[in-house]
């Protein structure tokens, strides 16, 4: 690409953010009241029992942020936290059952949202948009992958 056109990339990188509401701290794009970060480690511990650390390093976050962001959520009743009984030193966290309902809601909420996004865009472009999101989030990772 030549810089006029990255230029473009990044205005439309920064407008998809903005308009996708990404910068919104306390809704998810879709209108459900959880953070997007806080819906991110839900998902995360869906499946997972994990510490603070391990779930950071899966957020792409500092530690320190996570554990704020747990606290919240232990607060709100959607994760437990409790020491390992092997390393007295660590912090498991896990998901509760209001924890796993409210996941189910966000995506429930979330397919709503993305489909009446995409109700007006043919079938062809929906699918170009699709892989060009593909695209773009492979490259992205592979570069913070050349980078750690």
């Amino acid at each position: 690409m030549n810089q006029e056109e990255l230029l473009e990339l990044r205005n439309t990188v920064q407008k998809f953010v903005r308009l996708f509401g990404l910068l919104d701290q306390n809704v998810t794009p879709c209108g459900y009241q959880l953070s997007p970060s806080q819906v991110f480690s839900l998902q995360e511990l869906e499946e997972h029992v994990l510490t603070i650390g391990e779930l950071a390093e899966r957020l792409s976050l500092e530690g320190s942020t996570v554990s704020r962001l747990v606290d919240t959520l232990v607060k709100k009743g959607f994760v437990n936290r409790v020491l390992n009984e092997h390393n007295r030193r660590e912090v498991l966290v896990s998901i509760t059952d209001k924890g796993r309902r409210s996941l189910q809601q966000v995506r429930e909420q979330s397919l709503q949202y993305f489909r009446s996004i995409l109700s007006d865009v043919p079938d062809d472009d929906q699918y170009q948009i699709l892989q060009g999101f593909k695209l773009f989030t492979n490259a992205l990772s592979d570069q913070k992958g050349r980078m750690k």
